[in-house]
């Protein structure tokens, strides 16, 4: 059951960077541009490029998994090292309804409102959660 579910995560790893990276950035459809690199600016082929790679070698992975290959375990790592190394530089915050991710992770989150008219803490309750 373990190996079963092992495939269908290294499988199913490998498709979700396509599906994000081949996509053209829509404002009407996406929240962000997935190929916007905080570090290194508009680099799509790059994007495309990692994830592709990062693609072929974890669907590789599930299927020597699959047949019992022995080198499933060396190419699921450096399949996994290419999608580190693609999330890292084009990672984004994704913040979408004015969450500071940062903020969240830090622990002090406040709604993106507060943040701009610097009223973080309306309530009293420790935190400013979204307005409807």
């Amino acid at each position: 059951m373990l190996r079963w579910l092992l495939i269908v995560f290294l499988i199913a790893h490998g498709l979700v960077p396509v599906a994000i990276w081949t996509r053209k950035y829509d404002p009407e459809k996406a929240a962000f541009d997935a190929s916007h690199s905080w570090l290194i600016g508009n680099q799509r082929v790059l994007a495309q490029v990692l994830a592709f790679t990062a693609a072929a070698l974890l669907v590789l992975a599930g299927i020597a998994l699959w047949a019992h290959g022995g080198w499933w375990r060396p190419t699921a790592v450096v399949g996994l090292s290419v999608s580190t190394v693609l999330l890292l530089p084009y990672f984004n915050p994704w913040d979408p309804d004015g969450i500071n991710t940062g903020e969240v992770l830090a622990g002090e989150p406040s709604s993106g409102q507060a943040m701009v008219t610097g009223d973080a803490d309306p309530d009293g309750i420790g935190w400013a959660p979204l307005r409807g």
